[in-house]
């Protein structure tokens, strides 16, 4: 990927990727390259990526944009190897060498994890593997007369015994390790688990249950938004020993999977139907089951779900060595199972992003490159967006009779569906601007599309406006927009209001439209609500008084010099707080 090599005033040199559709640059720090020299407007040009060309585009500034020597005017093709000075930046664009960063070889490093899904916290917790091992050397003081709780028991001297039982144990770790190490999906993850279950331990029935979207801290006993429920756990697998179960043959012990959950142990129950523990659940009586095994999911003090075994027959008990195979499944499992979730969260995160990148994209090829160049007038829009994608939307287009239409609409709502009710916007716009239809009444029919296409609950503000370039008159249509202010010669200021609703909220109305003429020196100043809504650290509104004083102030300038001195005030005003919404102006000014 090309990149720009920055060579700054102070002998600094620094290099960007042109990772963007398009990357701006000059001494605001909106842009996408701020550049510390006093010879660069605020924004001062900015280059843009199509396909595998680039475009340069000098955005009004007052000293020029030159590349390889020549001033740019309007937008140029840029070449590796093209030279562009801004003031006293001199700024190359290169071909990008071959990188070995971690962003160039993340899927290798995904590779990589398989070597850490067998390491194990060595805290001494129930469901620690190291404290599983520690158990099977000396649980002899585990027993009870129907159930017991897994807890660490320091190791006493070790027998011959319990060397074979350790050894066994181990061999089940390896196992499950091994098994384990595959790359697959969550789901196959959970059926490996599970068939490593029926393998380890004489088990009829076998169930694998993870929380709903969140995990259970055990130490606060708490979830992210609420306390913990049964109900609220979902079965991932759910089998016996010849076929999987579905619908009514998936019960368990409500009263055992709270204690698994709520307090992070593994449970044992030799005859749940005489346990006195469990005699009055009903869930366990109507079952006939007789032996229950349930050990958390656990990766530190989060519990992922539950696996929870039993057994029908009175035969065939569980024992305490099976309980510790099983916590030591679980132990192993639980960490893959974590990592398995992470990675596909990981791959679902990376593919909203590379979604919402080429959103952006589009979005802002809907944009125009540069305004039109018009004999008599000075023009010049621009947009920064809060967010990856925004809500703005501005357009200059030119009528087949000869007049120009101006737009400016700010979508309600952040994110992809203002970015694509907006274009829809732009869509509908460009439609009917090549029709004969006023300025209002473009606004009707916009109206009615936008109304009839998006939900209820969606809505826009909308200005917009036909300039006959011949005699300055402007008819436009104001749909619940901030109301443009116009400056005229004499400083005197007239906010354009006559239109109507927002679009998009009410079916079949018809759009008023209202008039004035720009004469020579006048100034239009067309903005979204982020301009005017922008707070600084006290949570003062900026206003549209202080765009009007700034406007005044400086009319006699060029529309671009206007843009940069409203951009300086408004940074100097809010400080370091983040902006709240879109910005987007256009500035239409009538030369003398």
């Amino acid at each position: 990927m090309p990149r720009l090599l920055l060579k700054l005033p102070d002998g600094e040199g620094r290099e960007v990727k042109l990772v963007k559709v398009k990357t701006s640059i000059g001494r605001s720090s909106r842009n996408d390259i701020c550049i510390n020299d006093p010879f660069a407007s605020r924004l001062h040009a900015e280059v843009r990526r199509d396909a595998n060309m680039h475009y340069l585009t000098d955005l009004g500034s007052a000293n020029g944009t030159f590349c390889n020597g020549s001033k740019v005017t309007g937008t140029i093709t840029l070449n590796i190897g093209d030279l562009i000075q801004i003031g006293e930046t001199k700024i190359s664009l290169i071909e990008d060498a071959i990188s070995s960063s971690s962003n160039e070889i993340m899927l290798f490093d995904e590779k990589l994890q398989s070597e850490a899904e067998l390491t194990i916290s060595s805290n001494k917790r129930n469901s620690d593997i190291f404290s599983v091992i520690e158990e099977v050397a000396g649980n002899s003081q585990a027993k009870s007369s129907g159930y017991v709780m897994a807890q660490t028991i320091i190791s006493a001297p070790v027998s011959s015994e319990k060397v074979s039982r350790r050894r066994d144990l181990l061999a089940v770790v390896s196992k499950v390790g091994v098994t384990l190490l595959s790359d697959s999906s969550l789901d196959d993850t959970l059926r490996l688990v599970m068939d490593l279950v029926f393998d380890a331990i004489p088990v009829e029935r076998g169930f694998l249950f993870l929380a709903n979207n969140w995990t259970y801290k055990k130490d606060s006993r708490q979830k992210q938004h609420g306390q913990l429920k049964p109900s609220e756990l979902v079965c991932k697998v759910a089998r016996n020993l010849t076929k999987e179960l579905t619908g009514e043959e998936i019960k368990i012990s409500r009263s055992i999977s709270e204690k698994v959950i709520t307090e992070g142990t593994s449970i044992l129950t030799s005859d749940a139907m005489h346990d006195p523990r469990f005699q009055d659940r009903h869930s366990i009586m109507i079952s006939n089951v007789r032996s229950i095994m349930a050990v958390p999911l656990a990766v530190e003090d989060e519990v992922l779900g539950m696996i929870y075994v039993d057994n029908p027959y009175a035969t065939n008990r569980f024992t305490e060595d099976d309980l510790l195979v099983l916590t030591a499944i679980a132990s192993v499992a639980a960490i893959k199972i974590e990592n398995a979730r992470l990675l596909e969260e990981r791959i679902e995160k990376r593919r909203m992003e590379e979604e919402l990148k080429v959103a952006s994209e589009i979005q802002l090829r809907l944009h125009p490159v540069s305004p039109p160049t018009i004999n008599g007038y000075d023009m010049i829009g621009i947009s920064f967006p809060c967010r990856e994608i925004g809500g703005d939307y501005y357009d200059f287009i030119q009528r087949r009779n000869g007049n120009l239409l101006l737009a400016l609409g700010d979508v309600a709502g952040k994110g992809m569906g203002a970015a694509l009710l907006m274009s829809s916007l732009h869509a509908a716009l460009r439609a009917q601007a090549q029709t004969g239809l006023g300025a209002a009444e473009i606004v009707t029919e916009v109206n009615n599309y936008i109304f009839a296409s998006s939900p209820e609950n969606k809505f826009l503000t909308l200005f917009c406006a036909e300039l006959d370039i011949k005699t300055g008159k402007l008819s436009y249509s104001n749909a619940g927009h901030n109301p443009p202010i116009l400056v005229c010669a004499d400083n005197s200021v007239l906010r354009l209001e006559t239109g109507g609703l927002p679009v998009g909220i009410v079916d079949e109305i018809t759009y008023d439209s209202g008039s004035v003429h720009l004469q020579p020196g006048d100034v239009l100043l067309i903005y979204s609500d982020g301009i005017s809504d922008s707070v600084n650290e006290a949570d003062q509104d900026f206003g549209d008084n202080r765009l009007v004083e700034v406007v005044k102030k400086y009319h006699n300038r060029t529309a671009s010099q206007i843009r940069d001195k409203i951009d300086e005030a408004l940074t100097q005003f809010v400080g370091q707080t983040p902006p709240v919404d879109d910005m987007t102006i256009m500035i239409v000014k009538r030369n003398m």
